[in-house]
């Protein structure tokens, strides 16, 4: 997947530039808005080195959790009868189950030593140092991609002979379904729906939800949490829990490819020619 999300980073990349270039020889466009365009894409390339260094950092640490449970795991354990036997003495055990009972115990042992040990360890100061870079990285990557989509809609304004505020945002035109510019964005197939989610996760790590790993092993990601009124921290780790992982990035920098060519599609063709 890692070799994946370098593909699609490299296409963004290409097109983002080619599409600043276009911009650029067109008299229409706003220059402070190109330049936010093409300073955000930027951002959303060079980031790529961190989270991907950070994404093999947290899966070889998750790996290891996996092998250190598997090093704990509980071989066949006696008959609990008997465990409770030879624990209070109310009878005798022969030989063959007694010497079965006190392996069973003795490995028990070895296993909280090993499991206190391990959490005492640097081991254990690195696997969490990883977890919160790979959610930090994510984090991060909310608020370049919400602000990217952003610049690409004042972009699509000006396209339109239409002035863009500071603060003119991508939700203003997905919330408008009349107007001709939710048209031109709803032609990409899945983008609002896209849009719309991954705003929802953006807006509640700005108001400070935090994230736990989730797996599987080779597609580690973030499962956002949740902190109750009564002080209880509650993680969906259902199938359709509030996630976002390896996968979804991708899909992210498909979206934002995506909208970048709707871009170069609706710059006039007279714009090779600077007035």
């Amino acid at each position: 997947m890692l070799s994946d999300l370098y593909i699609i980073i490299e296409d963004f990349d290409s097109d983002a530039k080619n599409c600043n270039k276009e911009l650029s020889k067109w008299n229409g466009v706003n220059h402070i808005n190109r330049a936010r365009f093409s300073d955000l894409a930027q951002d959303m390339v060079n980031f790529s080195e961190n989270l991907v260094r950070a994404h093999i950092n947290a899966t070889m640490w998750t790996l290891d959790g996996i092998d250190e449970i598997n090093h704990n795991s509980v071989q066949k354990a006696p008959d609990w009868q008997d465990i409770h036997a030879f624990v209070t003495g109310e009878r005798k055990l022969d030989p063959v189950a007694e010497r079965s009972v006190q392996e069973h115990i003795e490995q028990g042992q070895k296993r909280v030593e090993r499991m206190i040990r391990q959490s005492k360890s640097r081991a254990a100061q690195r696997s969490e140092e990883a977890a919160w870079d790979l959610k930090t990285c994510y984090k991060a990557y909310f608020f370049f991609i919400r602000a990217f989509h952003d610049s690409c809609y004042c972009l699509l304004l000006n396209l339109a002979n239409q002035n863009s505020g500071n603060y003119s945002s991508m939700n203003k035109c997905i919330q408008k379904e009349s107007m001709p510019m939710f048209e031109q964005i709803s032609s990409i197939s899945g983008y609002v729906d896209w849009f719309k989610d991954f705003k929802k996760k953006r807006d509640a790590i700005k108001i400070g939800q935090n994230f736990s790993l989730c797996g599987s092993q080779w597609n580690v990601g973030i499962s956002f949490n949740e902190i109750t009124a009564d002080n209880r921290l509650v993680i969906d780790a259902s199938p359709d829990g509030k996630k976002f992982r390896l996968g979804d990035l991708i899909i992210a920098f498909q979206y934002s490819t995506a909208i970048v060519n709707l871009i170069r599609e609706l710059i006039p063709p007279t714009s090779n020619t600077i007035i």
